[in-house]
């Protein structure tokens, strides 16, 4: 587990955001939770995250057209999607828009780690990401 993590949890859902949040959190990892793709992205350009979960369908803008305009301006971030109708938004369709992970609601918080920290994984292979986190890895160890 890499506890120095920074995830954004974007759901509509106040008791998606809650839970996860307080799963997230439980995990050691530093969370900040939105309840709009608007106010994800405006979070996003004053703070830096590692990885974002996100829902399909939000109002305003869906989870699909937000994960487009993170990928195209954070492209080092990990990206989970999330979502309670997979016959209208197919994995196909979320990696197609930049996911680096996918989860079906409902859902098992054991399942939901095991996606989350392949996600980052998968965020990991990037060179770009370690082109932009290369001053941490020359820190002293204690």
């Amino acid at each position: 587990m890499i506890k120095h993590l920074k995830v954004l949890v974007v759901d509509d859902d106040p008791a998606i955001l809650e839970v996860l949040a307080a799963h997230l959190r439980s995990k050691g990892y530093a969370v900040e939770s939105r309840s709009s793709a608007r106010n994800a992205l405006d979070t996003m350009r004053r703070l830096p995250f590692d990885l974002v979960i996100s829902d399909v369908r939000m109002a305003g803008m869906n989870g699909f057209e937000f994960i487009k305009i993170v990928r195209a301006n954070f492209p080092t971030i990990g990206i989970v999607i999330m979502t309670a109708f997979e016959d209208e938004f197919p994995l196909s369709e979320a990696l197609r828009a930049g996911a680096d992970g996918y989860i079906s609601k409902p859902f098992s918080l054991s399942k939901f780690s095991l996606i989350f920290e392949r996600a980052y994984w998968h965020a990991l292979q990037r060179e770009d990401w370690w082109e932009l986190h290369k001053g941490d890895q020359e820190k002293p160890l204690p």
